[in-house]
């Protein structure tokens, strides 16, 4: 039989039997639930009468320092209902709405919850004070600015710009602040600040594409200019020529790198930021959304204790991500493993990570000189930039290591040519490319607004047809929802083309064959191409033809049309 509240708290020594009579007394006087009145009367704080409720009723206890509560999530909630029930919606999960509240057993709000957002509730357990604290964390910073600038007196406008870079004041740094803290918390990968005749455009890059979130004043601009700066060891005096500097911030135990660059501009200083989580989880190569025929010739290529793996595509595809994946696949007491890179976007434990230095002549090509004296098993090179780091990679290659690198190439097969092309001998290269992954990054359809439709879209059925594939009847669209703030989309996945190196291949490399040859014998060893796969996501209903335009289209396949 479960025990009641009053004799859990007394049995925990929290409270006294005569405290208890007392409570049950204001209890019977007030209407108030036992542990509200316990807590008027001082005799036990909120957070015990929680930890007592969450095991009485077994109800789990909201830990909010361990969680991110999306801003799109809380939105799905009123913020008076909120703000007067004191719950706060933390996450969707298997079609529930996961919701902290301080009275579980409130039926009536549990019902209104439901009824609101078509969803189930899962109730757990927090303090009033604890949601208050964490709404006040989530809102949308455009909200929390627009307090913060009417508080701003109108005629601090007339000060001059000059005059006000010195001053860092309050209101520009509290905006500054809000400003990177939301950026991280909303898992943007760059901010940007942008002057303009009015004021400043703020901008957040997230999954891959530009979000306006707000405009500051004119006469704030200086200031929030100023602090990130300051925050980023700039010279704020000097605002004609370009200057790099570098943030870091420790936001709720989560450790933050931001590469800061400036750039003068006819308005003022343009601000972009680029946001490095120093201690991100790293994804599973399972999770990536590789197609299973190509996760199976990626785990065959890392199986391999000696030659070159590349990844290839454009900057923001996600190239990065992937070879740390790889490197977590591969890291082992057993491995030496040194990776050059510029910078560190994570901190993997057990590997030997170097960030470039130009300063002090510490470049991809002279770090992995280094690193050869090392005795590694594993490099990761961070980007093949030019014929020397490239020769030294292959040659590393050739001599023993298992080599991970990128390059900047629109496909697989044009990494061979890209590589010829830096001069690096033909028979080196067949006998040291294991594989080459290219990839690109679609947004995923948002799962809660997903709808189906016709595809009529005269561009992407003549794209479908060109790649001699069967256009499908119905794709799908996400319509837009508080979950993915009304654009559609959340998350991102890969599209793919990867191309296992055999004897046909190699022969020809050797032999300088064009790329149209490397194509037809790549395509008939079985790869499938970006544009093949990126119209397999369109047809699973994962992505839109939008995305597929955006990504993997290019002007080149009209001719094929």
């Amino acid at each position: 039989m479960r025990k009641r509240l009053g004799d859990m708290l007394q049995d925990q020594g929290l409270i006294t039997e005569q405290q208890l009579a007392t409570a049950l007394e204001e209890q019977l006087r007030t209407g108030d639930r036992l542990g509200q009145a316990l807590v008027k009367l001082g005799f036990v704080t909120a957070d015990q009468v929680a930890e007592a409720l969450s095991e009485h009723l077994n109800i789990g206890r909201v830990d909010f320092s361990r969680r991110y509560i999306a801003p799109e999530v809380v939105n799905l909630i009123p913020a008076t209902l909120i703000a007067s029930q004191h719950v706060l919606p933390l996450e969707v999960e298997d079609g529930y709405l996961v919701v902290a509240m301080a009275d579980p057993l409130n039926i009536n709000t549990i019902d209104d919850l439901q009824r609101l957002t078509k969803k189930i509730i899962k109730p757990l357990i927090a303090t009033k004070e604890e949601i208050d604290d964490a709404f006040q964390r989530t809102r949308n910073i455009a909200q929390s600015a627009k307090e913060v600038i009417a508080r701003y007196q109108e005629e601090e406008e007339e000060r001059g710009e000059e005059q006000q870079q010195y001053l860092g004041d309050a209101p520009g740094v509290k905006l500054a602040n809000m400003i990177l803290e939301q950026a991280i918390k909303q898992k943007a990968s760059d901010i940007h600040l942008e002057p303009n005749e009015e004021g400043m455009r703020v901008r957040y890059r997230i999954d891959g594409i530009l979000r306006d979130v707000m405009n500051i004043p004119r006469h704030l601009r200086g200031d929030v200019n100023s602090r990130v700066k300051i925050m980023a060891n700039l010279d704020i005096t000097e605002r004609r020529r370009p200057q790099d500097g570098r943030i870091q911030m420790n936001l709720e135990g989560h450790e933050v790198d931001m590469r800061v660059s400036s750039l003068p501009t006819v308005h003022g200083e343009k601000i972009v930021a680029r946001v490095l989580h120093k201690s991100s989880h790293l994804l599973e190569l399972e999770d990536f959304g590789f197609a299973p025929s190509n996760l199976e010739k990626i785990e065959q290529m890392l199986r391999l204790s000696q030659g070159l793996i590349l990844v290839t595509g454009p900057t923001g595809s996600g190239k990065s991500t992937t070879l740390y994946a790889f490197l977590n696949r591969l890291n082992s007491p057993e491995k030496n493993i040194v990776t050059v890179e510029d910078p560190v976007e994570y901190r993997l434990e057990g590997i030997n990570q170097v960030q470039v230095n130009p300063k002090a002549n510490l470049t991809f090509s002279t770090g992995l000189r280094t690193v050869l004296r090392q005795d590694p098993d594993v490099i990761m090179v961070g980007e093949i930039r030019d014929e020397e780091t490239g020769e030294i990679a292959v040659r590393s290659a050739l001599t023993g290591h298992l080599v991970l690198s990128t390059l900047h190439t629109n496909n697989a097969v044009a990494t061979i040519t890209r590589l010829l092309n830096m001069n690096l001998e033909s028979y080196i290269l067949s006998s040291t490319i294991i594989g080459v992954v290219a990839q690109r990054l679609v947004r995923t359809i948002c799962t809660e607004c997903k709808q189906a439709e016709e595809l009529t879209d005269p561009i992407m059925l003549r794209f479908i047809k060109s790649l001699h594939l069967e256009p499908p009847k119905i794709v799908y669209r996400g319509q837009g929802c508080p979950l993915c703030s009304n654009t559609g989309y959340r998350g991102r996945t890969v599209v793919e083309e990867v191309l296992l190196f055999n004897k046909e291949l190699r022969s020809a490399i050797e032999n300088e064959a064009g790329e149209g040859e490397l194509l037809d014998i790549a395509l008939n060893s079985g790869m499938v191409t970006l544009q093949e796969a990126a119209v397999g996501k369109l047809v699973a209903g994962i992505t839109t033809s939008e995305e597929i335009i955006r990504t993997v289209y290019s002007v080149d396949m009209e001719g094929d049309m």
